[in-house]
């Protein structure tokens, strides 16, 4: 019943777009004239093989669009990048790609010493393809706090603390004067559709409204067909089915070292009427998460899920009421109660307030660093 929901809304979507899938080749654009940029290119050191752009592992939408846009702007002025994944995508990735025809990065789980890369969506080496360390990081594209690869270290940093990094991606073809063709505003746009939940988040900013706006009149999708294929993507993310527990754990799952404190944190979702079961599973899996993984401590925020009672029940038919909060390890209800207060029971906090990861990260790195 699942796919053939999603199914109808693939077919709504791309009926109401009214453009045929274009081929994922074209790098054509017009350049601008001499900015700072194009100068600050030019000076970094590309080497003589290929730049590869990575996002994080465990590969949302977010990460993977702004590895492919970012990727292609970098070739239309004249440098030779090419993005990959570091691990298999998720779900929601895989539903995004069928819709829009993006075609996806290839797998390449590791790189060698001194290759050059490009860092999107993510500022921790926990968070790398394997063999970061040894790489030479030219540039680094994130919406997060910054992380243990310090910005100082890296010779072009653009961080800002938007909803999406697709949004930055999206802000620097536009200050470049590079021209966004279809495809390309295809994949931004699924970018930010995903991060913010279609402007819904918390952390969605100005900036991103402006760049869905942009991108959906480019593309002539409507504000309900925009709503339909966040519904759908959400769906996608969200469906745990054939899944054992560890893996739903794993979803949607980072790694974080934070002053030698190894964390594991993973973002999921569940219906409210399912919360307490769904909990009990997850909690179950935590230590086992936690032995294979080689953390300290293990947490994860589960949004809880509730019926929409809005008029716009038809394409978002549940919305979120706050979150729950799951730790495992020592030291983690001191850390999960300092946040969210006294557990409702061991290893379980709530918070009716709606939460990202990457707000919680820098509340819990304040604890530990204390």
């Amino acid at each position: 019943m699942k796919q053939t929901l999603k199914h109808k809304f693939a077919i709504l979507l791309l009926c109401s777009l009214g453009f045929a899938i274009l081929s994922c080749t074209e790098d054509e654009s017009i350049v601008p004239e001499e900015t700072p940029f194009r100068k600050m290119l030019r000076e970094l050191d590309w080497g003589t093989d290929t730049c590869y752009v990575y996002g994080h592992r465990t590969p949302d939408v977010d990460a993977v669009t702004s590895a492919l846009a970012y990727a292609k702007l970098m070739r239309i002025m004249g440098y030779n990048c090419k993005a990959k994944v570091s691990s298999p995508m998720n779900r929601e990735t895989e539903y995004i790609a069928r819709v829009f025809g993006i075609a996806l990065p290839e797998l390449k789980d590791s790189v060698g010493p001194q290759t050059r890369l490009i860092l999107t969506d993510h500022t921790d080496y926990t968070q790398c393809v394997a063999g970061a360390w040894q790489a030479v990081i030219l540039q680094k594209i994130d919406h997060h706090v910054e992380g243990d690869i310090a910005d100082a270290n890296i010779p072009f940093v653009r961080r800002e603390m938007v909803g999406s990094t697709a949004t930055i991606v999206y802000e620097t073809y536009r200050e470049q004067g590079v021209t966004i063709d279809s495809e390309t505003a295809r994949i931004l746009l699924a970018g930010i559709i995903s991060d913010t939940r279609n402007l819904s988040k918390s952390t969605t900013r100005g900036v991103d409204s402006t760049a869905w706006l942009a991108l959906t009149t480019q593309l002539g999708i409507s504000a309900d067909s925009a709503a339909h294929l966040n519904r759908g993507m959400a769906e996608a993310a969200y469906d745990y089915s054939g899944m054992t527990d560890d893996k739903i754990f794993l979803s949607d799952y980072k790694e974080y070292d934070i002053n030698g404190q190894l964390l594991g944190f993973g973002s999921l979702a569940c219906k409210q009427a399912e919360m307490d079961a769904f909990i009990d599973r997850m909690l179950a899996v935590m230590p086992a998460v936690m032995q294979q993984r080689g953390r300290r401590m293990v947490v994860a925020k589960i949004d809880n899920l509730v019926p929409n009672t809005g008029d716009d029940s038809s394409v978002r038919p549940y919305v979120e009421d706050g979150l729950y909060f799951i730790y495992y390890g020592e030291g983690t209800q001191a850390i999960a109660e300092a946040i969210f207060g006294p557990s409702l029971r061991p290893g379980v906090c709530y918070t009716p307030d709606e939460l990202s990861r990457k707000q919680i990260v820098p509340l819990i790195t304040e604890l530990l660093n204390q």
